[in-house]
Order: structure tokens, then C-alpha cells, then sequence
């Protein structure tokens, strides 16, 4: 029975990994922070899976828990906007930490395979590129997150570790998000490729079983071409799925770089892990308000003022200074609403 270690086990695409690994009979270690969330998430599992609740941040929780592990999945993250709201944090989780488990793997008498997902946006800017990105391709990192990826990469590549690189296009979690001002910072022709949690996890756990296909490459896992969208196109989409109105181009910045269209015909070939599309994931994610879904079309149209105010780029094109504290308090207020409404449906 192999042994397994994934770090970032209760996150989006860590549960779903962790999930898989419990149903194929692998030996499963997992690490994540120990919070009332992932306290919830480790419940769904079987008892006699390991769970280490800590800090990837701790070295010696690092070093015990990948001792007698044949694989280790990377996941373990601090992402955007964090990066950039506390980088020192984002630079110990995203960078040191790895440093840490790289030294930890390679201090085995028997090191296990590394398996490490950096991200698509790594290429930064995608205004002036035509079709999905390569794996070969030059790469740009332009914000803290991608520099802190590309500095990951580099350690691993000049790492001892047999180890595989997944570049991962856009992957949103299964679930209603609380709406944020960084939303809207994203330029509304921004390249991006959704790809569903579980598929990233698929593709994951079916490279533990190969060899010569993936070890010492650095693949790019994503959606496809049916899973390609512009950002605004996207965001309406998601917002028409749980019945809130769509936002105009006025709305939204010009950041080009969090992500991008990857051209992922290698990894499925190698793979064979794209199961789902974006009409499929919006059907869950409606789902999730249950009938309360009915009450949000009947007042959704009246939340656009609410939904615009998160928008300091529409308060600009209006003229008007950006009131963001009022708007949260006016979202918060929606949601518990809506939370109240599920809740007596």
C-alpha cells in the first residue's frame, strides 16, 4: 500500500484529493491548519486516515509527518489577495515552508516523489499571447504569488526529489463565496480556463501510478478548450447561476495575470482527468442555495447597486468615491438574509 502525504489537505482541491487517495486504499497523512472548517472536512474521512492538525510553517511537524512516505502532494498555499495583504506570511507559507519540505523529503533514506502545483498565471500578462500557454513557454511572474511559484519551481527543479510540476488553471471551490472588493480588480477580458476541483484532483492522484510520463516535467492541468472563458463573460455567468445581476465592463480593473488559458492536451492524454464543464460546475453551485434560490431571482435584480459598491472601478467611471466599508456591511447583510432564508426553506 503506498504512502501519502498532502499538505493543504482540507482545501479546495486538497479534500478532493484526499477524498480519492481514501477511496483507491492509499495510506493517507495529511496536514492542514487546524481550524473549526477543517475540523469539518476531516470528518467525511475514514478514522484511520492520518490526520496532522499544524502548520506547514512548523519544520519539525514537517519533518516527522513526511517520514515513510512514498509520495507528498504539495498544496499547502497562501493565494491572492493574502499575497499581497500580509506578504511576509504569503513569503514563509508559499516559499519557506516548500524549502522546508523539499530539505525534509531529501533527508529520507528512501525520499518520496514530490508532486507540486504551481499556477497558470505565471506567464503574467495575457493581452498580447493568441492561444493557450505552453508548458515550454517563457515565463513572466508579475505579482507576489507568482514570484513566491517561479521561486518554488527553481527548488525543485535543482532539488535531489524525483518530483512533478502541475501548473493549474483556474479552479474556484463548489460552494457560495462571500463577494470582495478583489473580485472586481481583474481586467473583464482576462484569459481564464475553469477547471473543476475534482478534475484537478483526478489528474493528481492518476500521476501517482506513472513514472516515465511525468517525473522531472512540469505539465499544465486545465479544463480544456470547451472550459475557456473571458473573465466578465465568467463572473456572469456564475453570478446568473445563483441569481444576482450581471456587472457591466465598467466594473472591472486591468490586471491581466491571475490566471490564463493553458493548453492541457498532454496532460490529458497522460491523465485522462477532465470530466466536468462550466454548465455542470454552475448547476452545483446553484444547488447549494437550495430553494432559497427562488427568493434570490426575486430580489436580484435589486441588488446590483449592493454588488456594483464592492467596485472601486465603477465608483470611479461614476464619479464617485469607492465606499467599500458600506458595502460590506450591505453584502453581509444580504447574505445572512439569504443564510436565514435557506435556513427556514
Amino acid at each position: 500500500m503506498k504512502r501519502v502525504l498532502v499538505t493543504g489537505a482540507c482545501g479546495n482541491i486538497g479534500a478532493n484529493v484526499v477524498d480519492l487517495l481514501v477511496q483507491r486504499g492509499y495510506a493517507v497523512r495529511a496536514i492542514d491548519l487546524d481550524t473549526p472548517k477543517n475540523r469539518r472536512v476531516r470528518a467525511r474521512w475514514r478514522t484511520d486516515m492520518d490526520m496532522r492538525f499544524g502548520s506547514i510553517c512548523d519544520e519539525a511537524l514537517v519533518a516527522e509527518t513526511v517520514q515513510g512516505m512514498d509520495h507528498v502532494i504539495h498544496l499547502a498555499a497562501v493565494v491572492p489577495p493574502a499575497t499581497d495583504i500580509d506578504q511576509a506570511l504569503g513569503y514563509a507559507v508559499n516559499v519557506v515552508a516548500t524549502r522546508s519540505l523539499i530539505a525534509s523529503c531529501e533527508a529520507q533514506t528512501s525520499p518520496p516523489r514530490l508532486t507540486f502545483t504551481s499556477t497558470a498565471a505565471i506567464w503574467g500578462r495575457n493581452d498580447e499571447v493568441d492561444g493557450p500557454r505552453r508548458a515550454e513557454e517563457e515565463i513572466s511572474p508579475s505579482d507576489n504569488y507568482t514570484r513566491q511559484k517561479a521561486e518554488c519551481e527553481a527548488m525543485i527543479r535543482a532539488s535531489s526529489l524525483d518530483a512533478v510540476i502541475f501548473r493549474i488553471a483556474m479552479t474556484p471551490p463548489v460552494a457560495l463565496a462571500a463577494l470582495s472588493p478583489f473580485v472586481f480588480d481583474m481586467h473583464p477580458d482576462m484569459r481564464v480556463e475553469f477547471t473543476h476541483p475534482k478534475d484537478q484532483a483526478l489528474g493528481l492522484v492518476n500521476s501517482l501510478v506513472l513514472t516515465d510520463p511525468v517525473v522531472g516535467r512540469t505539465l499544465l492541468l486545465g479544463g480544456g478548450a470547451r472550459n475557456r472563458y473571458r473573465y466578465r463573460e465568467w463572473l456572469n455567468m456564475v453570478f446568473d447561476a445563483v441569481g444576482m445581476p450581471a456587472v457591466p465592463r465598467s466594473a472591472f480593473g486591468d490586471a491581466l495575470f491571475l490566471t490564463d488559458w493553458v493548453n492541457s492536451e498532454e496532460s490529458q492524454a497522460i491523465l485522462d482527468y477532465q470530466r466536468h464543464d462550466l454548465h455542470s460546475y454552475l448547476k452545483e453551485v446553484s444547488a447549494e442555495l437550495g430553494p432559497a434560490r427562488h427568493l434570490v431571482n426575486r430580489i436580484g435584480p435589486a441588488l446590483s447597486p449592493v454588488v456594483l459598491a464592492y467596485s472601486r472601478h465603477q465608483a470611479t467611471a461614476e464619479g464617485k468615491p469607492a465606499r467599500l466599508p458600506d458595502a460590506y456591511r450591505a453584502m453581509t447583510t444580504v447574505r445572512r438574509g439569504l443564510r436565514a432564508a435557506k435556513s427556514y426553506l
